[in-house]
């Protein structure tokens, strides 16, 4: 779901921006005093709604797609404030402006619908007030709406003279440094209800989390998808029960090709475990590294085989002994 409304966003801002310049008109209208005045009331106090519970989700798609692009760091709601930004950082710039405006779009919706109805006699006009927050509330959806466009159709700067050679910049990872996507495994479907041990992983209990485009194809045993993922969060076994000390993160992605990708995370290896990562007090091996050579030995075909899975059991309690019989 998470993941339908990101995508959805281009097509969810055109109701709230549509609003926005169409509400001053029936404002302006509603500004004659006399009899029949009361429908304009009706009309601009719907318009009013539909602009505010439109704004509602298009705030919300925005903040998904840039979540689901990488543009937001985990744990936040908005782009970073870059005071002294590189040209080539134009982008954060130009989203943190984006939701500001929206942001203020948002406030000036409320303060306009809370103006609209006002108390005012039926042979009066909805008055100046609610006038001007409209025309404000229309200058900060257009201002939202020009910086968003600037984001999806950039301007064609100049071609550079052929004095000035320009050096190609090298794309930058987002997960140079950490399994971001991996991370924010929780914005995920679970497959599991609760942890389930798994003797394939060192005996630790797992959980698995797979993107909504996968779910599907994951619980019947299929390949996953182009682009769709898997998680496994981990902790380690204490006394045969699940404990508050996390192991290693294993994520499982296919590519546009159809082929697996590993992933395996364990940011802070404990002495006692860094056998099984070579003595490394930390470990982030993904794509070809050598050291998923085994496992990819289990996964060279992607996700394990429904009858391979770990299977959550309930526990089961010992019996009493039977009481000896009396000696006579």
């Amino acid at each position: 779901m998470l993941e339908f409304l990101a995508l959805k966003h281009p097509m969810l801002v055109h109701l709230p921006v549509g609003v926005a310049l169409l509400l001053p008109l029936a404002l302006l209208a509603a500004q004659r005093p006399g009899r029949g005045i009361k429908p304009w009331w009706i009309t601009c106090r719907y318009l009013a709604w539909a602009g505010l519970l439109g704004l509602g989700f298009a705030l919300f798609s925005g903040w998904a797609w840039a979540r689901y692009q990488s543009l937001i760091p985990p744990g936040k709601f908005l782009a970073p404030h870059l005071l002294k930004p590189t040209p080539e950082q134009w982008l954060q710039v130009t989203l943190w402006k984006h939701q500001m405006a929206a942001l203020t779009s948002m406030a000036l919706a409320v303060l306009t619908l809370w103006a609209v109805y006002r108390k005012r006699l039926e042979h009066q006009g909805l008055g100046v007030l609610p006038l001007f927050f409209g025309l404000l509330w229309c200058g900060a959806s257009l201002t939202a709406g020009f910086y968003g466009g600037s984001m999806t159709h950039p301007r064609i700067s100049a071609a550079p003279s052929q004095s000035a050679p320009v050096a190609m910049a090298e794309p930058v990872d987002p997960e140079a440094d950490a399994p971001l996507r991996a991370l924010d495994y929780g914005s995920l479907e679970p497959i599991q209800p609760e942890p389930v041990r798994s003797t394939a992983h060192g005996n630790r209990w797992i959980r698995v989390w797979v993107t909504v485009s996968g779910s599907d194809a994951y619980r019947a045993g299929k390949p996953l998808p182009p682009g769709a993922y898997a998680v496994m969060t981990s902790l380690e076994d204490r006394w045969g029960r699940p404990s508050f000390e996390s192991g290693p993160l294993y994520m499982l992605e296919t590519l546009a090709d159809g082929k697996p990708s590993l992933t395996y995370y364990w940011p802070r290896v404990p002495e006692a475990k860094r056998g099984e990562t070579g003595g490394q007090p930390s470990a982030y091996w993904r794509g070809k590294d050598p050291n998923l050579e085994t496992c990819m030995g289990c996964h060279f075909k992607g996700e394990a085989p429904l009858d391979e899975r770990s299977t959550w059991r309930m526990p089961r309690r010992a019996r009493p002994e039977a009481a000896s019989a009396p000696t006579e």
